[in-house]
């Protein structure tokens, strides 16, 4: 006997059904119909169901990595953000201290009475003591202050050391020793010298160049 082909179990079950339900068919249309509702729901599964899911997952894919992309740089600019700060610190330090260097206008005729107080305190008479007019610097003042002293070259010396340490900026400059007389174990000199101290102003008094602006042409 030749053998019989055999029809799939589910098949089988499909056909019952046809046969059933319907009215007898072939095995070939059989088949096809069943094929046909198999693959339909299939087909309309992936157009109307995954089809457009699968292009959302793709949107929502490309929304992630631009979002990890913007995460990284917030947090470059985050450490960023922490060196600037860490830099206006040392600024504000620095500038802390520049400020304590250079007196504020309010606290200039102390530090020309302290001068006047260190000279006394040697045991120097001063016989001119003339603070002159300011020099506008970049964010500072200069202050000359030409003073005439009258003492002992030690007693001088003294004197410029104890200058030299006080807390703020005081330069000497221009320094003149003679007129020598004798006094007792002392010679007694006559010096002249220009004290400079300095006040912050803060402000730039030359402007910064601009580079690529063209020069005025002379008017011809």
């Amino acid at each position: 006997m030749a053998s019989e082909k055999k029809t799939p179990k589910k098949a089988q079950n499909l056909n019952a059904f046809i046969d059933t339900k319907y009215i007898p068919l072939d095995n070939k249309i059989k088949i096809v119909i069943a094929l046909v509702l198999i693959i339909v729901p299939i087909v309309l599964f992936y157009f109307l169901l995954y089809s457009p899911n699968v292009k959302k997952i793709q949107g929502l894919t490309t929304q992630k990595t631009n979002l990890i992309a913007e995460i990284e740089k917030a947090k470059k600019a985050a450490a960023e953000l922490e060196n600037v700060k860490a830099s206006i610190a040392e600024i504000e330090a620095l500038f802390k201290e520049t400020a304590t260097l250079l007196p504020k206008d309010k606290e200039i005729p102390d530090l020309l009475r302290g001068i006047s107080d260190l000279g006394k305190g040697a045991g120097l008479d001063f016989l001119s003591f003339k603070p002159g007019p300011e020099a506008p610097k970049d964010f500072y003042a200069e202050i000359p202050i030409d003073i005439q002293i009258d003492g002992p070259y030690h007693n001088m010396g003294y004197f410029l050391d104890q200058v030299s340490k006080l807390e703020r900026i005081v330069t000497v400059d221009n320094i003149q020793m003679g007129g020598g007389k004798k006094e007792g174990a002392e010679m007694l000199l006559k010096s002249t010298c220009r004290l400079k101290t300095y006040r912050f102003t803060g402000i730039q008094t030359a402007q910064p160049e601009v580079k690529g602006k063209a020069k005025p042409q002379p008017k011809k």
